[in-house]
């Protein structure tokens, strides 16, 4: 993966939500906590050095609870990734119902190659904001991984599966993307690239599965009828209930 160590992110005396995320006008959140990031810097940097899950665990219940405010706060610090997200949904669910609708910079990609597909979605789609960097990686590796082995990018191959997998595997980056962010030196207590890269993986996986149980359950069976405010409203909602998930870990 390869990110981990790019950032030392931000200080404990950071808002909890920066402006750009304060998509519902809601403010920054309450002042965050002296040494907020200790404690789950702590215990990432020792499951990182030894492997033991129980610290990864643990530095998530931290991360959960004190690091970013809480369930009710903590998911907020989502709000222009997850407008972002809808706008995907958006672009998507556009370009197989009626491509002459869609932004007019993505209405030739019909029969293109998927690559150039993915690079011109996500160039239409990336804000100018302080979340830029995470939100385009989070775009590019949820649309390459969900089209992997499609060489040709067809709008009839947009279906509700495809729609469902795209917005989990993008929820799935932006979370992972942002505690990496926030774990400051903590992937630093690596011997080795394998054991990086092992502990880069655990941490992802871990994601990657709360975020399936809480959203799938959202998006199965309803994004035909679902437009781009709700699949919003659905991503903030899923993470809620895994920063729920997290700051019940035994501690």
């Amino acid at each position: 993966m390869g990110t981990s160590t790019s950032s030392r992110g931000p200080g404990n005396s950071s808002p909890l939500v920066p402006p750009w995320a304060d998509v519902d006008g809601a403010g920054p959140g309450p002042k965050p906590e002296p040494d907020r990031f200790r404690g789950f810097r702590t215990s990432l940097g020792r499951f990182v050095g030894s492997g033991d899950r129980s610290y990864l665990t643990k530095a998530l219940r931290h991360y959960a609870r004190s690091s970013t405010g809480g369930a009710t706060v903590g998911p907020r610090r989502f709000g222009a990734m997850a407008q972002v997200g809808g706008e995907l949904f958006g672009v998507l669910h556009q370009l197989r119902a009626d491509p002459a609708k869609a932004p007019v910079n993505l209405r030739a990609l019909a029969g293109r190659s998927t690559r150039e597909a993915i690079d011109a979605i996500v160039e239409a789609l990336v804000p100018q904001n302080g979340d830029a960097e995470r939100i385009r990686t989070a775009l590019n590796e949820a649309l390459s991984e969900c089209l992997e082995g499609v060489e040709a990018f067809d709008f009839g191959d947009i279906t509700d599966e495809l729609l469902v997998e795209v917005m989990i595997a993008y929820v799935v980056r932006c979370v992972f993307e942002q505690i990496v962010l926030d774990s400051d030196r903590a992937f630093g207590k690596a011997a080795s690239a394998d054991q990086l890269d092992r502990a880069e993986k655990g941490l992802f996986e871990l994601v990657k599965v709360a975020t399936d149980k809480h959203m799938r359950p959202l998006l199965d069976g309803q994004v035909q009828g679902m437009t781009g405010e709700q699949i919003q409203t659905a991503e903030l909602a899923a993470i809620r209930e895994i920063w729920k998930e997290w700051e019940a870990y035994e501690p």
